[in-house]
């Protein structure tokens, strides 16, 4: 994912140094439309316009490409400095069922070994699913473990069997046919190294499973490919944004973490939040394809990556009435000596996103199907047409400057 302008906001109260997780010295990307906002009249303006975010290209530490082949992120979460995140269904067969580091910094990603099952979860009713190659989708960060990451299974309706006792037990989901899993994941850095070398080829295990029962009343729907797309946590509460109900509309869920959550593969009963987010044509979905928290002003809030719609959408956790949106525009650099510098995006498709430090980090899940409209000169086609995703990254500050009411 690429840099936001926005890091580089003059008046933002959130300075960014050399030292600032994410810091790069792109002096040259600032949009021409960042000015000072110190009068009120400017702040309106920007307000109302859309944010221009640029971005920087992935690129894995082993190899010379440029860029990081098709692994589809479907979540993002901070840990140890670090930013991580996890591949869906669709990434390349080598990008699967691992962890990707990515250094916040530089954008150089590392990845873990390929996860193994833990013992006490080789005789689960959802093993089976998890060998294959699973559609893992969002990833946050087991507050009550230091090394344990919760990430959560999408769209099983091809590869995932379940046994009869399997499906006579887990039928009751108010959702999908195969339940949608809360899936924990156990890593085991090298304590020696330091930054993304200390995840490199690390150990990984899935150590715990959870299926989730939606309430019957929030008429989830059987949409195998429109589930769970993100989760935050607040303390010890799980929130599960799920993509879209019978009503095409987006909705966030919530469960309380305990000591005990993990010692069961039964199901957790997860409660609506009752969040309303927009729908803005009433007959079209608006999926929420990623899910992050963060305190502001000493309140909680909820951030929402709205894909479909180019915004985040912010709701406060104790006043679900109280939302905002910021409508984004992104802008990829180009590499070559025909390519314009930089290229405004047909679609970047924000997938995942993490807050650490007072800086709002971002990154996208390129939509195969038309990742490719995003090609503005030949030298760019190799990045495209590979799936490569940008790390975008803006402060709080400039966020809550282009915050629109809802």
């Amino acid at each position: 994912m690429l840099l936001l302008s926005a890091v580089f906001c003059a008046s933002c109260a959130v300075q960014i140094t050399p030292d600032t997780p994410g810091y790069i010295d792109a002096q040259d990307y600032i949009p021409k439309h960042i000015v000072n906002t110190a009068s009120s009249e400017s702040r309106e303006l920007a307000t109302a316009s859309e944010l221009e975010v640029v971005g920087q290209w992935l690129t894995a530490i082993d190899d010379s490409l440029g860029f990081y082949i098709d692994p589809q992120p479907s979540g993002l979460t901070w840990y140890k400095n670090t930013l991580v995140s996890i591949s869906d269904a669709s990434a390349d067969a080598t990008q699967i069922k691992q962890l990707h580091f990515i250094d916040p910094h530089s954008s150089i990603v590392t990845k873990s070994q390929p996860y193994t099952i833990a013992p006490n979860v080789v005789d689960s009713c959802f093993t089976q699913y998890l060998l294959t190659k699973p559609d893992l989708e969002a990833l946050v960060k087991d507050p009550l473990s230091p090394d344990s990451f919760i990430t959560v299974t999408e769209d099983a309706s091809t590869l995932g069997k379940l046994s009869p006792a399997c499906k006579a037990k887990f039928s009751a989901t108010h959702s999908t046919s195969y339940p949608t899993v809360l899936v924990r994941l156990q890593l085991v850095p090298k304590s020696s190294d330091t930054g993304i070398q200390a995840f490199a080829n690390a150990p990984l295990q899935v150590t715990g499973v959870r299926a989730v029962q939606f309430p019957m009343s929030s008429e989830v729907g059987n949409f195998a490919n429109d589930g769970i797309e993100g989760l935050a946590i607040v303390g010890e509460q799980l929130f599960l944004g799920l993509e879209k109900n019978m009503h095409n509309q987006a909705r966030v869920f919530s469960t309380q973490l305990h000591d005990a959550f993990w010692q069961t593969e039964e199901f957790i009963a997860v409660q609506d939040t009752y969040i309303d987010y927009p729908n803005y044509a009433k007959t079209r979905p608006n999926p929420i394809n990623g899910l992050e928290t963060f305190t502001w002003n000493g309140q909680d809030w909820l951030i929402a990556a709205a894909r479909n719609d180019n915004e985040l959408w912010l709701v406060n956790v104790n006043n679900v009435t109280d939302k905002y949106k910021v409508k984004l525009k992104f802008i990829a650099p180009n590499i070559g000596a025909s390519c314009p510098r930089l290229s405004t995006m047909d679609n970047a498709s924000l997938e995942g996103v993490a807050v650490a430090n007072g800086v709002l980090y971002a990154v996208n899940d390129p939509w195969k199907k038309n990742y490719h409209k995003n090609i503005k000169c030949e030298e760019m086609r190799i990045f495209y047409e590979n799936s490569a995703p940008l790390l975008f990254k803006i402060t709080l500050e400039e966020v809550w400057q282009r915050a629109q009411k809802l």
